[in-house]
Formats: structure tokens, sequence, C-alpha cells
């Protein structure tokens, strides 16, 4: 084992920091720079594009280029120096989001359309030179992981090493999460590996002095009345609620921001405080309070629609507002699931009522769609709160971590878990018409009725309230409700909202909430254009009229692609948690690895692999997904993975027959991972065609690939 370790030190390392820091980097900028939160998979087709071309440069590329555009990556996510340009005021890099407002991507939340249209071209413009910065942070990790690869003449092991080296790095990177460590101590880490792989003194020293930088850059800066948390899925603020000058009362509680944004309130709005605001309310206004006084509690107003809840879901119960409301409406049970456990802790450590610690509460840390998926109880009353995310589930998707719980697929489950008596009460902050028209259209025909509809808003007395929206099961148990409750149903009707745009509802397979119809965003496009062709430009003069293999071109597009589908898929089976993506991309590997066993010991010739490849991908396309929903956990994990990842085995198989025969072994993975940042590109279809047809894009790339690679056309040359 020591021998062996010996001889493949390098190629384990290199394997090791590339998809750690590959990781690292996509948390980092997506956290820092909001507009990467909703573009993350962006980051990772920078990583790509670094890692290929360093494997297609033949110009020796020092690790101290690494070390120092990941220093200058980590001062550019963490400052805030303002710009002044003629009629513009923005923050470099981390105004980027602010910037690109002017085109008005409704996904883009908590956006500021100030600035005029010469703010998106210098948003773009940034946003290329980061991705230019990234891009160079991974060109020498590449060059010198394309040579360990290519030396020696084993390359099916060496690449065996490699992805079992890359499954280290995942979980390496998953436990370095867990902990909650920061990524910007994760770049000291990077760093300090780069110095132990560096081989040059004078490379070795450069790299030493931007470690002891950085290491006095980034040392944690304390600051005053605020916590930062790094859970797994993002990054967490709390801070002390401040307000305005206000002749309100205002409850007493905290702030949380997730990746800079914020997200959620802790509000102490327990009887005491209601008590107090009434005594001010009546001060401010003798004559009475414009504002319903009985209703305006939107955390609240659920159990005074359904007073005589036993059984209650609350989906998306973030820090513990609506838990408390129901502790204090006396309910004798409340399942609370949250998909983040650092929230559900913060909500334990800092929530004025502490509802988490109540025994009627049962806080359950789990994606709220696969809690409905597993669950076989029933609920007198589902309450879901305001689970607007402002993060993607995973990297290698576009879906966020709350589309799922919005799709006529899942209305339908909690319509299952519902009682015959039961009621669905929604919150959400409605930014733009549509998207309210499009929860209102989805409930609407799933339950068979219009839900009530209407706005609950308090000026700032209960917190910032939403639009809410009420339907029962059986449709006469509302009716019931509001006629026996008249106060209730006048209020309702006073702040009655209707949306009619005739909208099309949300699904598992178009679950694109914050997107107004199928279309292809405006952003999208945009950086396509830019980068890829850029890209071009380069890649042109780096491979000059040397030759590209388009064959293994095409395969890695057509791997990542099928990958990006494969995570959205996974996560309806098992959750949108990072679990699901850790043990997804595991399988993954895993099945690469076994692909390559089966190549060296030649049990399945190329061409029936290949046959087997669109079998398996047809089979994919046919397949109800939904089936497998009816199946236990472990089943779904077993079958359900296999089912997903199949045609990777199959594909797997002829790739390693393609680089086992390939004469420039890092040319080869070079191409590869070049293509991959076409199919990644490629990913933006599923707004408009939805994510089941990406596997037809899929499978007519793997076509392409092996057309090229049997006709001996796998090189052709730039002109």
């Amino acid at each position: 084992m020591y021998k062996f370790l010996k001889n493949n030190y390098e190629l384990i390392s290199y394997s090791i920091i590339a998809l750690f820091l590959e990781l690292l980097i996509i948390r980092l900028v997506g956290t820092e720079i909001r507009i990467f939160a909703y573009l993350s998979n962006l980051v990772l087709l920078a990583t790509f594009v670094g890692l290929g071309l360093g494997m297609l440069t033949k110009r020796y590329l020092p690790l101290s280029i690494s070390g120092f555009f990941l220093f200058i990556t980590s001062v550019i996510v963490s400052t805030n120096y303002i710009v002044r340009w003629p009629n513009l005021e923005f923050k470099l890099f981390t105004g980027i989001t602010e910037l690109l407002a002017p085109l008005s991507e409704s996904y883009i939340w908590f956006q500021i359309d100030t600035f005029s249209k010469s703010g998106i071209i210098i948003g773009l413009l940034l946003m290329a030179l980061l991705f230019i910065i990234l891009v160079l942070i991974f060109a020498p990790i590449g060059q010198a992981l394309g040579k360990a690869i290519a030396k020696g003449n084993k390359p099916i092991m060496a690449y065996s090493i490699n992805i079992a080296a890359s499954l280290v790095g995942l979980w390496a990177f998953q436990a370095f999460s867990t902990v909650r460590f920061t990524p910007y101590f994760g770049i000291i880490i990077a760093l300090t590996a780069l110095v132990c792989l560096s081989k040059d003194r004078i490379e070795r020293l450069l790299l030493i002095a931007i470690l002891i930088t950085s290491i006095a850059y980034l040392s944690p800066k304390v600051e005053s009345k605020t916590v930062t948390y790094w859970s797994p899925y993002q990054k967490l603020t709390l801070s002390p609620a401040v307000y305005p000058p206000s002749e309100l009362p205002r409850p007493e509680g905290w702030y949380l921001e997730v990746n800079n944004v914020g997200y959620m309130s802790l509000l102490n709005l327990g009887k005491i405080y209601k008590s107090e605001a009434e005594k001010t309310l009546d001060e401010v206004y003798p004559e009475g309070w414009p504002i319903s006084r009985e209703f305006s509690d939107h955390y609240y107003l659920p159990y005074q629609i359904k007073p005589d809840a036993k059984n209650v879901l609350i989906i998306g119960a973030g820090g513990g507002n609506d838990a408390a409301a129901a502790i204090r409406a006396r309910v004798p049970h409340v399942d609370a699931v949250e998909i983040d456990p650092t929230i559900i802790e913060i909500g334990k450590k800092y929530h004025y009522e502490k509802p988490y610690r109540e025994a009627s509460v049962s806080a359950i840390i789990d994606d709220g769609r696969a809690y409905l998926e597993r669950t076989d109880k029933k609920y007198d009353l589902v309450v879901m709160g305001l689970a607007d995310s402002h993060t993607l589930s995973s990297s290698l998707t576009n879906v966020r971590l709350d589309n799922y719980l919005y799709t006529k697929e899942s209305l339908t489950k909690i319509k299952d878990v519902l009682t015959d008596n039961g009621v669905l009460s929604l919150s959400f902050e409605v930014a733009r018409p549509w998207i309210g028209d499009r929860i209102q259209r989805s409930i609407e025909d799933v339950f068979g009725a219009k839900p009530k509809v209407f706005e609950v808003r308090s000026d700032g007395v209960y917190g910032w309230g939403g639009v809410v929206f009420v339907i029962s099961k059986n449709p006469q148990v509302l009716n019931n409700i509001l006629t026996g409750n008249a106060p209730l149903a006048d209020f309702m009707a006073a702040n009655a909202k209707n949306f009619n745009s005739n909208i099309n509802p949300l699904t598992d397979d178009w679950p694109y909430l914050y997107l107004d119809k199928p279309r292809l965003p405006v952003i999208h496009i945009l950086v396509a254009l830019i980068l890829g062709g850029g890209l071009l430009l380069v890649a042109k003069r780096l491979v000059g009229r040397g030759s590209l293999n388009w064959s293994m071109f095409f395969w890695g597009a057509a791997f990542l692609l099928f990958e990006f589908q494969n995570v959205s898929k996974s996560s309806l089976l098992f959750g949108a948690t990072w679990q699901t993506n850790l043990f997804t991309v595991s399988a993954i590997l895993m099945l690469l690895l076994g692909a390559n066993w089966a190549v060296y010991k030649k049990l399945i010739k190329q061409r029936i692999a290949f046959l087997l490849l669109v079998i398996t991908i047809i089979f994919e396309i046919i397949f109800p997904l939904h089936l497998l929903n009816t199946f236990s956990l472990w089943q779904k994990i077993i079958f359900g993975s296999f089912i997903l990842n199949l045609p990777l085995l199959f594909g797997g198989i002829i790739f390693t027959n393609l680089f086992a025969k390939a004469k420039n072994k890092a040319g080869a993975l070079g191409a590869n991972f070049l293509g991959a940042v076409f199919g990644g590109f490629a990913e933006m279809l599923s707004f408009y065609f939805g994510i089941h047809l990406l596997l037809v894009f899929v499978l007519a790339l793997y076509m392409a690939g092996y057309l090229l690679a049997t006709r001996s056309a796998s090189k052709l040359y730039f002109k």
C-alpha cells in the first residue's frame, strides 16, 4: 500500500484537491455574490473550463497562479468596495446582481431596478472577469492532474485512481461542510495543499507568501451582535432586529439573512408583547387601527381559521414563528419540517418563545416534499410557511430548494395527508402577480375549487406578512368555517387578492416557480453567448491547428447534461437535501469505477455497451418516475439509484475505452471537460422543454460522440 501511495501520490493529491476546491469555490462565490446563488452551475462550468484548458495547454502553468487567484477570489467576494460611475454607484463584484436588475429576471429576488442599461454591460463584464479568474485558479491544477494521469502505461488504472480520489475529495468537502467550517478556512487548507504539492523552490516561496497573506487577510474579524453560521446549504447571518423610528410597536427578535439577503425573522409575538402592542396602538390610533387587530398576525391566523386542529404539519418551519403560534393556539401536536438543521438550532437557541423545546412540537429535519412522500400521518391543518429560497438545491441543477414544494404533484400529496375536514394555509411573498396566479391555479387544479386568497399585513407590528392561500380538502368545510365566523369572512373579503393571468401551473417536470413561462432566461442566454464565444476563441488559440478530440467532447457534454437532470429527479425521490446530492454523485463515481473494471476485465464489447446505453436512456424516457414513490425508502435507494444511473455504467465503459485508446491522454480529458461545459450550458434548455426532455438531448450527444469515434473522425481541426 505504501508503495502504491508513493507512486501515485501526485495523481491522488491533485484529484482530491481539484474536487474539494471545486465545491469550495462553488459555495463561496454562490454565497457572497448573490447572482451565483441562482446560477451556481456557472461557477461549476468555470472550474471545468480551467481544468480542461489546463490539460490542453502545453505551456507550463505554475501552481502559484492558482494560489494567487484563489487569494484574489477571496478578496473579491469579501470586499464591498463602492465604485462610482457616471449615473451609477455599485459595489464591485458583489453588486453584480443589482447591475443586472434591469433585465428583470424574476428569480433574482430583492433586486432594485435603479441602474441604467449601461449597468447591464458592466455587470456582464464583471461576471466574465470573475469567470476568467476562476478559470485561472483551476488551469494549473488541471495541467498537473492531466500530466499525472498521462504518466505511465496503465491509463485505466490511472483514471480509476482519479475517480476514487475524487470520491475522497467529495466526502472530505462534505465533512468540512457538516462541521460548518467557513469556506474562507477552506481556502487556507487549499493553499496549504498547494504549498505541499509545489516542487520548484521559488514557486513554493511564492505560495507560502500568498498563504501568509491570506491568513492575515482572512482572519476572523469581530462583528458586534452578529453571528454567522455556515450550514450544509447556505450562509446564515443572525443579528438583533433593528427597526426604523416609528410610533408603532415592534416585536423584539432576531433578523436572519440567507446568503446576505433578508430571509426570515425570529419574533417574540407572545401574549405579553401583544398586550403591550394593543395599548400602544390605542394611543397611536385612538379612533381605531385601520388594520384588523384580530387577524393581522399571519403566523397565528391559520389557527384562527382552523381552531379545532389537533394535528398540524408546518412545512418550511424556519426559526419557529409558525410553531410558536401553534403553541399559543394550544395545538396538541405539531410536526415542524425544516430542511436546514442549522436554522432549527438557531430557533432552539434564539427564539424567545422556545417553540422547538416544547413537548408538543416535533422538529423534523427533512425536505418538505420528501416528508410528504414518506409520511402516512393525517393532519387537520397543513401550514406552508414562507419557503422562498435563495439557493439552488445543487450546483448540478437549476432547481431551487423550494421549487418542488409548489408543483401540482406536491399539492396532491398535501391533499392526501389532510383529514377529510383538513385545511391548507399557504403563505407567500408574491412579488409579481403571475407568481400568485401560478400558486392559485395549481391549488385550484388539485383541490377542484378556488382557494381564498387575501393579503395579511400589519405594518411590521406582527412581522412581514404576505399573501395567504387557504383551501380545504372538502370545499364545504371552509364555507362552514367562514359562515360561522363573520369577522374572519369580512377580513378575507376586505383584503382579497385575485390573480387572473391564466399562467401555466407548476409540475415536477417544469418546477420553475420564478419564471413567468417556458422560455430561456435572458441572463442565461447572454452568459452563454459571452462565455461560450470567449471559450471558443481561447480553445482555438490554445489548441491551434492541433486536433481536439470531438468524440470525447460530446461524451463530456452528454455526461454532464445527464447528471444535471439526474440530480433534479433524485430530489423528487429522496428530497432536495445535501445527502441526496452527496449520495447521487457518489453513486455516479462508483458506477464509473465499475465501468473501468468492466473494461479491464473485457466483460462487455463497446458495441454492446452502446446498444445498452441507448436502451437504458430510452427506458428512462418512457419510465414513469412516480412509480418509484410506491416503494419503501430503502427500495427507492436501491432500485431508484440503479434505474436513474444505469446509463452511466454503459456510457462509462465506452468512455474508458476511448480514453485508453487516445494517444494524448491529457488532451482527451481536456476535451472531455470542455464538452462538459457545453453540456452545462445546455441545461438551460430545461427552462423551455422541461427537465425530462433533456434525456433526448443527452441521447443525441451520446450518439454524436459514438459516431465520431467509430468512424475515426474524432480528431477534427479548428480552421
